[in-house]
């Protein structure tokens, strides 16, 4: 079956993003006073959103610092979200083709909407993200199925045209409550057997198998 639109995750499948989260998260916690972590210790943390970022990053007897810390982190990344962050190989040349091809491209992140914006404007031509859902305050984020239907709405399209496409178990879980296909990615934060345990369709090792997927 060819899809019609693709709602793509961010961090840990467009963009790998891991360096300069775990630079901000090291940073609050040290500036807090708590132990700081490996970067590669993070790839199990991010994905999401900030809060919960926060609370698995400290001592399970300081999450009372946890907004505290999410405040610091929010503001050093701000500043630092582009010093290391690297779009992954052939991700730019699938997406080109896909948005040559009159595909729909989304975005659905847990990230902060503003931030999710910045990163995909400094990667891609703006425009070429039809749609970037991002964390706002008040509204439902991943793994809820309902921004994925919302979503699937404004492109005019039906469940059954649209694939979601991640790295983590959250992603696979989203597409499971929107009553879509899922695809993982297998050079995200996540290991293959967790998109597997969660239901993916199927998982992939290139962007650009991502082509075959489409009309």
């Amino acid at each position: 079956m060819y899809y019609k639109a693709v709602i793509f995750d961010l961090d840990g499948t467009l963009v790998d993003t891991l360096a300069d989260l775990g630079e901000s998260m090291n940073f609050a916690l040290a500036s807090l006073g708590q132990p700081t972590h490996k970067t590669e210790e993070f790839r199990r943390m991010i994905g999401d959103g900030f809060r919960t970022f926060a609370k698995r990053a400290l001592p399970s007897e300081k999450e009372d610092l946890s907004d505290s810390l999410m405040a610091v982190v929010r503001q050093h990344y701000a500043d630092g979200c582009l010093v290391n962050s690297k779009l992954y190989k052939g991700i730019y040349e699938t997406i080109t083709e896909l948005y040559r091809r009159a595909i729909g491209l989304a975005v659905l992140t847990n990230k902060d909407k503003n931030l999710a914006e910045r990163i995909l404007g400094h990667f891609f031509t703006v425009g070429i993200f039809k749609h970037i859902i991002g964390a706002v305050g008040g509204q439902p984020v991943k793994p809820n199925g309902r921004i994925v239907r919302r979503l699937i709405g404004l492109m005019q399209l039906c469940p059954t045209d649209v694939i979601l496409v991640g790295d983590s178990g959250v992603d696979m879980d989203t597409a499971a409550a929107a009553g879509i296909r899922a695809v993982g990615v297998s050079w995200g934060f996540r290991s293959r057997e967790e998109l597997v345990d969660h239901g993916a369709d199927m998982v992939i090792d290139e962007p650009a198998e991502l082509l075959n997927l489409v009309c």
